[in-house]
């Protein structure tokens, strides 16, 4: 957890504990201390992110804890939400993003989702994702196991390692998702993906 207000982190904490009592919850108020983190705990499965750290660019700070921490589920938490930001957080691997001006039951529920492993992405950002003229595909379940990495935002030799597979078969199973949900590209993917509910194991049909 990187926020530079404490008494926020502190709210979180409660938060994340109440819905997994097991977690253990390390928290960082800079980007150095959270890369310092992320090295010396490299299970780490989950690092929620503020961008408006004091002194660091937010896209910037994501940036280089991907590239320090690829196999982490990075979600953004932040005041800042407006389409482009959102867009362009999942366009460097944010999994998720978590507006601040959420009401508490809001932003529980959004919580429960990203501990689940699940994408979870503001209503409006949704409500443009031109899914509606979308349906929803069956996807083999294989699809969905390169889908929901997609969701994680796992580079594509990290989705091949953690699911036995080459490099160019997973950037296969990417393409033919690319076509199936009709997009162009991963942050489209995710979007769409989300909007038609497809990161539950029940979307997900049989066979590779």
């Amino acid at each position: 957890m990187v926020d530079d207000h404490a008494l926020f982190r502190a709210g979180l904490r409660l938060l994340l504990q109440s819905i997994q009592h097991n977690a253990e919850v390390l928290e960082a108020s800079t980007l150095a201390e959270a890369i310092a983190l992320a090295t010396r705990h490299p299970d780490l499965s989950v690092c929620l992110l503020d961008l408006n750290l004091e002194g660091e660019y937010g896209l910037d700070g994501l940036s280089r804890l991907k590239q320090i921490a690829p196999d982490v589920a990075a979600v953004v938490v932040s005041a800042a939400h407006d389409p482009v930001t959102i867009h362009a957080c999942l366009d460097v691997g944010a999994m998720s993003f978590v507006p601040k001006s959420m009401p508490p039951a809001t932003l529980a529920l959004a919580m429960k989702e990203v501990l689940a492993g699940n994408v979870y992405l503001p209503p409006d950002v949704l409500a443009h994702s031109g899914s509606s003229e979308t349906a929803a595909p069956v996807l083999t379940r294989r699809q969905h196991d390169v889908l929901r990495a997609l969701g994680r935002g796992l580079p594509t030799k990290s989705i091949a390692r953690e699911l036995g597979l080459s490099e160019h078969t997973v950037k296969e199973y990417i393409s033919a998702l690319f076509c199936a949900l009709k997009v162009n590209n991963r942050t489209e993917a995710v979007v769409t993906a989300t909007a038609l509910g497809l990161w539950s194991a029940r979307s997900a049909g049989r066979g590779q």
